[in-house]
């Protein structure tokens, strides 16, 4: 569960949020739809317990996993190298995982041996996404996953998430691309420091543009 209470938000003393209302249950999609700098990555900080916020509540029950736009990995840090920071498991059981779970959609094992500052994009953030996911988080806090990616990447990870929704989890999705917000529930416009639910028969694009 995720209860965001008459929440208000500051960014380098700047109201940027005001008064957001959303309550969130298990196996459903919240997106967060807005353009650069209008709040989306301060609510996910919020959710995540990172920010706090300068009036209302946030209550979560359950493991939350976050993936930032700038993918938390160690460079000089193979994949598999990375996977350890993030988790208890042994090298032999963090490869079975990346084989026979959800996670096996993001393709990691096919460069679980390559170093971070050798990797694509794309091969960047299926392993943020992953390193999150392999602990098995109840809420999946993600910022921006298709920012620059390829079309298959971008697949790749919006299958993920359907999967990820359908056993259960919690997800909030940052982003303005448009292609995300068909795998949400709910969408949430966020623009002029307000965060109001998309209307009914009005695109992603009109409300950007609006």
């Amino acid at each position: 569960m995720v209860d965001i209470t008459n929440v208000s938000l500051n960014y380098k003393k700047k109201t940027v949020l005001t008064d957001v209302n959303i309550h969130a249950v298990k196996g459903e999609c919240i997106g967060l739809l807005g353009l650069n700098g209008s709040g989306k990555s301060t609510l996910l900080s919020a959710i995540a317990g990172i920010k706090k916020p300068i009036a209302g509540t946030v209550a979560t029950e359950g493991k939350i996993g976050f993936v930032t736009q700038e993918n938390a990995l160690i460079d000089e840090l193979s994949a598999l190298d990375n996977l350890r920071m993030w988790t208890p498991l042994s090298k032999e059981e963090i490869k079975k995982v990346l084989t026979t779970t959800d996670v096996s959609v993001l393709k990691v094992s096919e460069f679980v041996d390559v170093k971070v500052k050798r990797m694509s994009g794309g091969m960047k953030k299926r392993l943020a996404i992953t390193s999150v996911l392999i602990e098995k988080p109840d809420i999946l806090l993600l910022d921006e996953p298709l920012s620059g990616l390829d079309i298959p990447a971008k697949t790749d990870i919006l299958n993920v998430i359907d999967s990820y929704r359908k056993n259960g989890g919690i997800v909030f999705i940052a982003s303005h691309a448009e292609e995300v917000f068909a795998h949400c529930d709910r969408i949430f416009v966020l623009k002029d420091s307000k965060c109001t639910l998309l209307p009914e028969g009005m695109t992603v694009i009109q409300a950007i543009n609006d």
